[in-house]
């Protein structure tokens, strides 16, 4: 069958439109003042690449992200100006890691390799191929700490690079975190690993209390987290003993966060809970939200801050009253960013928002 030249033109004009369509994601609706509250005063918005994700970093008025498009951003916070990006071999995984002069980031090709940049403007220093990394690089005792997805956990020299040791202990998605006494935390799927810095021996061995995906938080000589098996709990850093475990109606995916001695964490279907201090702690439900909590729980001016998946940004009360919103683009998945005077919310587009106090 022949196909005029006409026909063919209009089915690819409807095919283009289609995917338009399909990727089109309308810009954020505006709220309105009543809704609205005590909210931030707008000063800037910008954008860089399409979509940042993973870890960041801020330092000297400048955040560093990674984005989707392979791209390391250092951001000028008073202006919004992009003072520089480095663009890498492969898709970003996990972020940034900021130490001192020093960006280091994972990326997936070739094979997996691990980046260092020069601050000031982006410039290689070195990279090394590590395998894929399956979760967000950490700094601690002096090595750069890699997870991969073959399971091994690696000890890379800061400066240059080169490995110190590899241990293979399972596939994390959680960065480690210090144990105490010269160890890390490396939470896998089913196990918990206390691994020596100097030399990767394994110290100690936990059975996992449910697969951990986010940051552990380091809180009154202990490390808590949120699992993909609803439940919060508190671990022991030295021998991995678990002081506490309470169960939350659904799996918790971002961090726990601290206002002063009281934890909170949502968990995905947009339920907020509230920890008090105590001998017995309990999971207290302060608010139920009607839509999914997709960014980590973050604490600002006494608020308990809260992104989703409707590109709203929520600062509840600790009571788990409202105090105010903004809405930015759909979804919002990194955590607002706390700065002296107010704070930078990203969306889902690669926009940025400055707000100030």
């Amino acid at each position: 069958m022949r196909v005029s030249r006409g026909a063919l033109s209009l089915a690819v004009i409807l095919g283009s439109v289609n995917a338009a369509c399909v990727n089109f994601r309308p810009p954020p609706t505006p709220i309105a003042a009543a809704a609205a509250g005590d909210a931030p005063t707008p000063v800037w918005t910008t954008r860089a690449g399409k979509h940042l994700a993973g870890q960041m970093s801020v330092q000297d008025n400048t955040l560093y992200v990674g984005g989707s498009d392979r791209k390391v951003y250092a951001i000028d916070l008073a202006s919004g100006e992009v003072r520089w990006s480095a663009r890498l071999s492969g898709m970003i995984l996990g972020g940034v890691l900021l130490q001192g002069d020093t960006i280091y980031v994972a990326t997936s090709r070739p094979d997996g390799q691990v980046h260092a940049l020069r601050r000031k403007d982006g410039k290689k220093i070195w990279r090394v191929s590590t395998g894929t990394i399956a979760a967000p690089l950490a700094m601690i005792g002096g090595v750069l700490v890699a997870e991969t997805q073959r399971g091994d956990v690696l000890a890379l020299d800061p400066a240059s690079g080169k490995l110190r040791w590899r241990r293979r202990v399972g596939v994390a998605r959680a960065p480690a975190v210090a144990a105490g006494d010269g160890a890390i935390l490396v939470s896998t799927t089913d196990s918990l690993f206390r691994v020596a810095v100097s030399d990767g021996k394994v110290l100690h061995r936990a059975s996992s209390p449910g697969s951990v995906v986010a940051p552990w938080l380091a809180h009154g000589g202990a490390l808590l987290a949120g699992t993909t098996d609803s439940q919060v709990v508190s671990i022991r850093p030295t021998d991995l003993q678990r002081l506490w475990a309470l169960p939350v109606d659904a799996p918790v995916l971002g961090s726990v966060a601290a206002l002063g001695d009281t934890l909170f964490l949502a968990t995905r279907v947009g339920t907020v809970y509230r920890i008090d201090p105590g001998p017995e702690p309990k999971a207290v439900r302060v608010a139920s939200l009607d839509w999914p909590v997709t960014a980590p729980v973050t604490i600002l001016g006494g608020h308990i801050i809260l992104g989703g998946a409707d590109g709203t940004i929520r600062a509840l009360r600790p009571d788990g009253t409202e105090s105010w919103r903004l809405r930015v683009w759909r979804p919002v998945e990194l955590p607002p960013v706390p700065l002296a005077d107010g704070l930078l919310a990203i969306g889902g587009n690669g926009d940025l928002h400055r707000y100030r106090r």
